[in-house]
Protein backbone atom coordinates (compact mmCIF):
# COMPACT_ATOMS: atom_id res chain seq x y z
CA UNK A 1 0.00 0.00 0.00
CA UNK A 2 1.53 3.39 -0.77
CA UNK A 3 2.36 5.38 2.27
CA UNK A 4 0.49 8.54 0.25
CA UNK A 5 -2.90 9.08 1.95
CA UNK A 6 -5.71 11.56 0.75
CA UNK A 7 -5.57 15.28 1.91
CA UNK A 8 -8.42 15.70 4.77
CA UNK A 9 -11.79 17.65 3.28
CA UNK A 10 -11.26 20.87 5.40
CA UNK A 11 -12.19 24.63 5.06
CA UNK A 12 -8.50 25.58 4.03
CA UNK A 13 -7.82 29.12 3.03
CA UNK A 14 -8.28 28.86 -0.39
CA UNK A 15 -4.88 29.35 -2.62
CA UNK A 16 -2.02 26.93 -0.53
CA UNK A 17 -2.91 23.79 -1.41
CA UNK A 18 -1.96 22.61 -4.96
CA UNK A 19 -4.81 25.31 -6.52
CA UNK A 20 -2.88 28.70 -7.45
CA UNK A 21 -4.59 28.45 -10.90
CA UNK A 22 -7.94 28.03 -9.69
CA UNK A 23 -7.74 30.31 -6.54
CA UNK A 24 -7.14 33.26 -8.75
CA UNK A 25 -9.91 32.62 -11.52
CA UNK A 26 -12.02 32.03 -8.09
CA UNK A 27 -11.01 35.91 -6.72
CA UNK A 28 -11.32 37.28 -9.90
CA UNK A 29 -14.61 36.01 -10.18
CA UNK A 30 -15.42 36.46 -6.60
CA UNK A 31 -18.86 38.44 -5.91
CA UNK A 32 -19.35 42.13 -4.69
CA UNK A 33 -18.41 45.26 -5.82
CA UNK A 34 -15.59 45.55 -7.78
CA UNK A 35 -14.31 49.28 -7.83
CA UNK A 36 -10.23 50.36 -8.36
CA UNK A 37 -9.51 52.51 -5.82
CA UNK A 38 -12.13 52.06 -3.36
CA UNK A 39 -11.29 50.39 -0.11
CA UNK A 40 -10.78 48.57 2.17
CA UNK A 41 -13.44 46.20 0.94
CA UNK A 42 -14.31 43.98 3.74
CA UNK A 43 -16.61 41.78 5.09
CA UNK A 44 -16.56 40.28 8.77
CA UNK A 45 -18.14 37.39 10.77
CA UNK A 46 -18.33 36.64 14.17
CA UNK A 47 -19.61 33.49 16.49
CA UNK A 48 -20.59 36.00 19.25
CA UNK A 49 -24.59 36.61 19.20
CA UNK A 50 -24.67 39.85 21.64
CA UNK A 51 -22.94 42.59 23.11
CA UNK A 52 -24.54 44.53 26.10
CA UNK A 53 -24.57 47.98 25.75
CA UNK A 54 -22.63 48.48 28.85
CA UNK A 55 -19.83 46.61 27.78
CA UNK A 56 -17.45 47.91 25.32
CA UNK A 57 -17.20 46.35 21.89
CA UNK A 58 -14.04 44.94 20.08
CA UNK A 59 -13.14 47.78 16.89
CA UNK A 60 -14.38 45.56 13.40
CA UNK A 61 -11.48 43.55 12.19
CA UNK A 62 -12.50 44.62 9.08
CA UNK A 63 -10.96 48.22 9.96
CA UNK A 64 -7.85 47.16 9.94
CA UNK A 65 -7.35 45.86 6.13
CA UNK A 66 -5.58 47.64 4.19
CA UNK A 67 -6.92 50.97 2.40
CA UNK A 68 -7.25 50.00 -1.64
CA UNK A 69 -4.71 52.41 -2.76
CA UNK A 70 -1.91 50.45 -1.01
CA UNK A 71 -2.42 48.21 -3.92
CA UNK A 72 -1.36 50.58 -6.48
CA UNK A 73 -3.76 52.16 -8.68
CA UNK A 74 -4.65 49.71 -10.84
CA UNK A 75 -5.78 47.07 -8.48
CA UNK A 76 -9.19 46.10 -8.53
CA UNK A 77 -10.48 45.43 -4.73
CA UNK A 78 -12.95 43.13 -3.69
CA UNK A 79 -14.49 42.17 -0.62
CA UNK A 80 -14.73 38.54 0.40
CA UNK A 81 -17.00 36.69 2.48
CA UNK A 82 -16.27 33.77 5.14
CA UNK A 83 -18.82 31.85 2.55
CA UNK A 84 -16.64 32.76 -0.26
CA UNK A 85 -13.32 31.56 1.23
CA UNK A 86 -14.77 28.45 2.17
CA UNK A 87 -16.25 28.01 -1.74
CA UNK A 88 -12.20 28.32 -2.74
CA UNK A 89 -11.28 26.18 0.00
CA UNK A 90 -13.95 23.39 -1.71
CA UNK A 91 -12.02 24.29 -4.70
CA UNK A 92 -8.55 23.88 -3.68
CA UNK A 93 -9.48 20.13 -1.97
CA UNK A 94 -12.29 18.91 -4.29
CA UNK A 95 -10.26 16.22 -5.58
CA UNK A 96 -10.99 12.88 -3.07
CA UNK A 97 -8.12 11.13 -4.79
CA UNK A 98 -5.51 13.97 -4.02
CA UNK A 99 -2.69 12.12 -2.55
CA UNK A 100 0.78 13.50 -1.29
CA UNK A 101 4.45 12.27 -0.71
CA UNK A 102 6.82 12.26 1.17
CA UNK A 103 4.03 11.64 4.00
CA UNK A 104 6.50 13.86 5.92
CA UNK A 105 5.23 16.97 4.37
CA UNK A 106 1.98 16.67 5.16
CA UNK A 107 1.91 18.32 8.18
CA UNK A 108 4.14 21.22 6.34
CA UNK A 109 1.19 21.35 3.68
CA UNK A 110 -1.55 21.35 6.03
CA UNK A 111 -0.09 23.80 8.35
CA UNK A 112 -0.32 26.73 5.32
CA UNK A 113 -4.10 26.42 5.29
CA UNK A 114 -5.40 27.22 8.62
CA UNK A 115 -8.73 26.32 8.93
CA UNK A 116 -10.87 29.15 9.03
CA UNK A 117 -13.92 27.67 11.18
CA UNK A 118 -11.56 28.04 13.96
CA UNK A 119 -11.34 31.32 14.39
CA UNK A 120 -13.99 33.52 15.82
CA UNK A 121 -13.95 36.49 13.31
CA UNK A 122 -12.83 37.22 9.96
CA UNK A 123 -12.12 40.29 7.59
CA UNK A 124 -10.78 39.70 4.03
CA UNK A 125 -10.16 41.89 0.97
CA UNK A 126 -8.47 40.74 -2.34
CA UNK A 127 -6.83 42.82 -5.03
CA UNK A 128 -6.40 41.78 -8.78
CA UNK A 129 -3.82 43.49 -10.98
CA UNK A 130 -3.41 41.50 -14.59
CA UNK A 131 -2.53 38.31 -13.49
CA UNK A 132 -1.61 38.63 -9.92
CA UNK A 133 -3.73 38.69 -7.06
CA UNK A 134 -3.15 39.61 -3.52
CA UNK A 135 -5.64 37.96 -0.94
CA UNK A 136 -5.76 39.68 2.75
CA UNK A 137 -7.14 38.03 5.41
CA UNK A 138 -7.40 39.15 9.14
CA UNK A 139 -8.33 36.31 11.39
CA UNK A 140 -9.48 36.81 15.44
CA UNK A 141 -9.59 34.11 18.51
CA UNK A 142 -7.96 31.04 17.19
CA UNK A 143 -4.34 28.78 16.85
CA UNK A 144 -2.60 31.74 15.91
CA UNK A 145 1.32 30.22 17.01
CA UNK A 146 0.65 27.33 14.60
CA UNK A 147 0.45 28.76 11.47
CA UNK A 148 3.58 31.36 11.83
CA UNK A 149 5.49 27.70 12.66
CA UNK A 150 4.23 26.12 10.44
CA UNK A 151 4.91 28.85 8.08
CA UNK A 152 8.36 29.54 9.42
CA UNK A 153 9.98 25.85 8.95
CA UNK A 154 8.09 25.34 5.73
CA UNK A 155 11.25 24.98 3.52
CA UNK A 156 13.41 23.29 6.07
CA UNK A 157 10.90 20.63 6.71
CA UNK A 158 9.45 19.96 3.60
CA UNK A 159 11.81 21.59 0.59
CA UNK A 160 9.70 19.64 -2.26
CA UNK A 161 6.38 17.74 -2.29
CA UNK A 162 4.73 15.53 -4.67
CA UNK A 163 1.01 16.27 -5.62
CA UNK A 164 -1.26 14.05 -7.57
CA UNK A 165 -4.59 13.22 -9.06
CA UNK A 166 -6.41 11.63 -11.50
CA UNK A 167 -8.22 15.03 -12.24
CA UNK A 168 -5.02 16.76 -13.03
CA UNK A 169 -2.11 14.62 -12.74
CA UNK A 170 1.38 15.16 -11.30
CA UNK A 171 2.38 18.50 -9.39
CA UNK A 172 5.40 19.84 -7.41
CA UNK A 173 5.26 22.00 -4.98
CA UNK A 174 8.62 23.78 -3.95
CA UNK A 175 9.06 25.38 -0.66
CA UNK A 176 11.50 28.34 -0.10
CA UNK A 177 11.25 30.63 3.23
CA UNK A 178 12.32 34.47 2.50
CA UNK A 179 13.31 36.99 4.48
CA UNK A 180 10.85 39.16 6.65
CA UNK A 181 10.85 42.05 9.81
CA UNK A 182 10.59 41.31 12.60
CA UNK A 183 7.10 41.77 13.14
CA UNK A 184 4.38 41.56 16.07
CA UNK A 185 4.47 38.49 18.12
CA UNK A 186 6.23 36.52 14.99
CA UNK A 187 6.06 36.68 11.50
CA UNK A 188 7.35 34.17 8.64
CA UNK A 189 7.42 34.46 4.59
CA UNK A 190 7.29 31.67 2.33
CA UNK A 191 7.17 31.19 -1.38
CA UNK A 192 6.30 28.01 -2.81
CA UNK A 193 5.25 27.33 -6.42
CA UNK A 194 3.59 25.00 -7.95
CA UNK A 195 4.54 23.16 -11.17
CA UNK A 196 2.10 21.14 -13.82
CA UNK A 197 1.56 19.84 -17.15
CA UNK A 198 -0.84 21.73 -18.94
CA UNK A 199 -3.10 20.12 -21.37
CA UNK A 200 -0.76 20.90 -24.19
CA UNK A 201 1.48 18.94 -22.74
CA UNK A 202 3.84 22.44 -21.23
CA UNK A 203 4.60 23.71 -18.38
CA UNK A 204 3.10 25.42 -16.02
CA UNK A 205 4.32 26.97 -12.91
CA UNK A 206 2.20 29.29 -10.81
CA UNK A 207 4.43 31.26 -7.71
CA UNK A 208 2.54 31.85 -4.72
CA UNK A 209 4.09 34.12 -1.85
CA UNK A 210 1.83 33.88 1.86
CA UNK A 211 3.18 35.95 4.65
CA UNK A 212 1.65 35.79 8.37
CA UNK A 213 1.71 37.53 11.21
CA UNK A 214 0.84 37.28 14.47
CA UNK A 215 -0.14 40.28 16.76
CA UNK A 216 -2.33 39.56 19.85
CA UNK A 217 -5.27 37.88 19.75
CA UNK A 218 -5.11 38.23 15.32
CA UNK A 219 -3.63 36.40 12.69
CA UNK A 220 -2.40 38.91 9.58
CA UNK A 221 -2.25 35.99 6.49
CA UNK A 222 -1.38 37.96 3.27
CA UNK A 223 -1.18 35.90 0.07
CA UNK A 224 -0.14 37.09 -3.56
CA UNK A 225 -0.55 34.10 -6.58
CA UNK A 226 1.02 34.76 -10.12
CA UNK A 227 -1.14 33.00 -12.56
CA UNK A 228 0.44 34.54 -15.84
CA UNK A 229 2.88 32.87 -16.97
CA UNK A 230 5.95 35.91 -17.81
CA UNK A 231 8.30 34.88 -14.72
CA UNK A 232 9.74 38.39 -15.06
CA UNK A 233 6.06 39.79 -14.15
CA UNK A 234 5.79 37.72 -11.21
CA UNK A 235 5.38 39.52 -7.47
CA UNK A 236 8.84 40.97 -6.36
CA UNK A 237 9.39 39.11 -3.03
CA UNK A 238 10.83 42.14 -1.15
CA UNK A 239 8.13 44.46 -2.36
CA UNK A 240 5.57 42.30 -1.15
CA UNK A 241 7.80 41.53 2.24
CA UNK A 242 6.72 45.31 2.22
CA UNK A 243 2.98 45.06 1.70
CA UNK A 244 3.28 42.81 4.68
CA UNK A 245 4.80 45.22 6.97
CA UNK A 246 2.43 47.65 5.94
CA UNK A 247 -0.31 45.37 6.54
CA UNK A 248 0.59 44.78 9.49
CA UNK A 249 0.96 48.41 10.63
CA UNK A 250 -2.40 49.03 8.98
CA UNK A 251 -4.32 46.50 11.33
CA UNK A 252 -1.92 47.29 14.57
CA UNK A 253 -2.82 50.96 14.20
CA UNK A 254 -6.52 50.52 13.46
CA UNK A 255 -7.01 47.53 16.31
CA UNK A 256 -4.90 48.47 19.13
Amino acid sequence: MSSARRVPRRHRVPGVLLAGLASAILFVGCGGDEEPGVGPAATETSTATSTSADEPRAPDLASGLLPAEAFGPEATVIAVSPEQLRQGAGLAAESEDLQLTPESCRATVAGTQPDIDDFEDIAAQTATTGASTTVEMLLRGGPLEETVAQLADAAQRCPTAQISSPEFGQATVTFENLPVEDLGDGAALVRYTTSLAAPDGSQVSVPTLIGAVEDGDRLLLLLNIDAGQDPAAATDPAAFADLLEQAYEAQADALG
